[in-house]
């Protein structure tokens, strides 16, 4: 049993007049064991405040005891030490509902039940939560994914559809409303089933997994209704899955970033950042790959984000993307761009990454402008013990500087500490490590080598797959020779 007697007293909303109280208060105790078994074995596990609000509920409901729940005892229990903020709460509460939600939807389709697009509607009309889940419908469409601006549409057919049936005589108009909520309950099946086939293609991509489940033969069956050529959120939605099934097509990318484009403002801001995600991480691969041109393709995106203040949607910026972004404007030898992207942007980032991120930048644009000496003076305000990035790119680069300003002391010092630093880093995967400690390998060769060495040495970096800055080696060896 949980202990909150030393909760706080005093009394905000009884969680039994709640919507998530009515919801806990409708399932059997049966269906309850299955709602903690999914909450313990599924990601939302994993998220501690959304599992220790359904832990606390929980037993409040198997003691029948709902009306002695409050929203101020659920805040305590989840955040021990802090001072009730509302806000934070009904977060969280709204997370909780998703993964009821989720649970619903996942119950009924693993009984083969087709209509997994109505159980959950029809779950809420049947518990009385209607006036609830209508206030919230009417007062946030604006703002809403676009699974919820379908499912919003159906739930008005239904409503609709109800009052004529109870109404009207009009034969043709109960026919029409008839027709409306199948149209409605079919979009709706529709998107979240190619929203969810859009996500497996992508997991199965990056983690190299078994090859998706998913029919199709339901995907061709989709496209055939010609939704795409009607609605936005399908045909961006379809031109992604296209794209991340076959990802070397360059066809499909600007397809899909013009779909995307078009129609960009009709999505949220989570919506925004997971479509552009698929953007840039084709770019990426394609750059990776040998392909040179999408560093202006990738140069040209980020002048649209500015455009349009893509970095500034919420929860969109971060050390991450600036330093990605910073990256591309080097490799373009836009200097000034790269200074006024870092002093815009990086006092978006939380306080306690900004200076690592700023201090490391203007080190790297300092670098590539050939100003060695002040490089090293912003690199040694970086923090390298914050992340695995700023540790390793930060001694990388300090190494580049070392050998620039040909510091043979300080070089061969942080040669030697820099191949252990990797050695014993259990965080950095093998493969990385090989590529880092080919790179001070090949490095050392370079420092100091003759005319005669040159030649070997060059020849080396051009066969080796596996090898950091392999760009920026080839051009060194090169001006060596000279």
């Amino acid at each position: 049993m949980l202990d909150y007697k030393h909760l706080i007293d005093y009394k905000v909303e009884i969680m039994v007049n709640s919507i998530i109280g009515e919801i806990y208060n409708s399932f059997s105790n049966e269906e309850l064991k299955q709602l903690d078994l999914f909450m313990q074995t599924s990601q939302w596990q994993y998220r501690d405040t959304v599992f220790k609000c359904h832990e606390c509920i929980l037993e409040f409901r198997s003691r029948d005891a709902l009306a002695e729940l409050d929203k101020s005892i659920i805040f305590s229990y989840i955040y021990e030490e802090e001072k009730y903020n509302d806000s934070k709460l009904r977060f969280v509460l709204n997370r909780l509902v998703e993964a009821i939600r989720e649970f619903i939807l996942l119950s009924q389709n693993a009984q083969k039940n087709v209509f997994t697009e109505k159980v959950w509607m029809d779950f809420l009309l049947e518990k009385k939560l209607r006036k609830n889940i209508q206030y919230n419908i009417d007062k946030t469409t604006i703002n809403a994914s676009s699974e919820y601006r379908f499912l919003h549409q159906y739930f008005k057919s239904q409503e609709s559809n109800i009052q004529i049936l109870n109404l009207s005589r009009d034969v043709k108009q109960r026919f029409q409303s008839f027709t409306d909520l199948i149209k409605h309950a079919d979009l709706y099946s529709d998107l979240v089933f190619i929203k969810n086939y859009c996500s497996l293609v992508n997991f199965t991509n990056v983690f190299q997994s078994t090859q998706s489940k998913l029919s199709l033969e339901k995907l061709n069956e989709i496209k055939a209704k010609g939704w795409h050529e009607i609605y936005p959120e399908f045909m961006t939605y379809i031109s992604l899955i296209d794209l991340l099934i076959d990802r070397d097509n360059t066809d499909k990318y600007y397809t899909f970033k013009e779909n995307l484009f078009n129609h960009f403002d009709i999505w949220n801001d989570d919506e925004k950042n997971n479509f552009l995600v698929g953007l840039l991480n084709f770019n990426t691969n394609q750059i990776n790959k040998g392909n040179i041109s999408f560093i202006d393709e990738q140069y040209d995106l980020y002048q649209l984000f500015e455009e349009k203040n893509i970095f500034k949607i919420k929860n969109y910026i971060n050390s991450g993307r600036i330093n990605n972004v910073v990256h591309i404007y080097l490799r373009k030898k836009e200097f000034k761009k790269s200074e006024e992207f870092v002093s815009k942007y990086v006092p978006l980032l939380p306080e306690e990454s900004r200076d690592s991120c700023r201090h490391f930048n203007l080190a790297r644009i300092l670098f590539e402008k050939s100003n060695y000496k002040n490089s090293l003076r912003e690199l040694l305000r970086v923090d390298f013990s914050q992340d695995a990035f700023y540790s390793l790119n930060s001694k990388l680069l300090l190494l580049k500087n070392y050998f620039e300003l040909k510091e043979s002391d300080a070089f061969d010092s942080l040669c030697t500490s820099f191949k252990e630093f990797i050695r014993k880093n259990k965080v950095i995967s093998e493969t990385h490590k090989t590529y880092y400690l080919n790179f001070i390998k090949t490095l050392k060769k370079l420092y100091g080598a003759n005319n005669s060495k040159l030649k070997s040495i060059k020849s080396e970096i051009e066969s080796n797959h596996q090898l950091a800055e392999k760009n920026w080696l080839l051009e060194k060896s090169a001006i060596i020779s000279k």
